[in-house]
């Protein structure tokens, strides 16, 4: 195999795999999706009690409101950048090979008839120019698609430090509640 950047079929190649490259990352990007699902669902557990504890009279504490804010702020961003993560985007796909055998070749034959050479030229770089195009294409949402699941990621990790204090505030109340009990005794029946 040549290794000439003046190779169409070396360009071709090289672009091809390129392109698989970007469509394959992109695919381990979302198949990622379950860390950060992970550890939202460890931040479930208490999350329910942490909010009654902020909103009800039970704890006042300055750091663990200040720490249930933090908390949020970052669970607020970490979920932003996973929606983001999970919206469709369009990536690119080559057309059928048929409109280069079939469209452009008749179009190319017509315009340099005789010359074989520059007919399969002409369609080699048509068809790099349709590679190209699409490996921009994918790359870029490649990068997004990267930036949003980092960002999702890492937002979702900050949040755990502040959720683990409001979690040791929660469960260092003290449970004052009293509950009556009433005792019955069967034999009196």
């Amino acid at each position: 195999m040549a290794t000439s950047f003046f190779d169409l079929d070396f360009i071709i190649e090289i672009n091809q795999q390129r392109l698989e490259q970007y469509n394959t990352s992109l695919q381990k990007v979302l198949e990622r999706l379950t860390n950060i699902i992970l550890i939202y669902s460890a931040l479930g557990i208490f999350l329910v009690s942490i909010i009654q504890d902020m909103f009800g009279d039970e704890i006042h504490h300055f750091i663990f409101y200040v720490g249930f804010f933090i908390f949020s702020i970052f669970l607020i961003f970490s979920l932003v950048y996973f929606i983001k993560l999970l919206l469709p985007v369009e990536i690119a796909y080559l057309d059928p090979p048929h409109k280069y055998y079939q469209d452009f070749m008749i179009e190319m034959q017509e315009k340099y008839p005789g010359d074989d050479k520059k007919v399969d030229n002409s369609l080699k770089g048509s068809y790099i120019l349709e590679l190209e195009n699409a490996i921009s294409v994918n790359f870029s949402v490649f990068r997004r698609k990267s930036s949003f699941y980092y960002n999702a990621l890492l937002f979702a990790l900050l949040a755990v430090i502040p959720y683990i204090t409001c979690v040791a505030f929660h469960l260092s109340k003290k449970d004052d509640k009293i509950q009556k009990v009433q005792l019955i005794n069967p034999k009196k029946s």
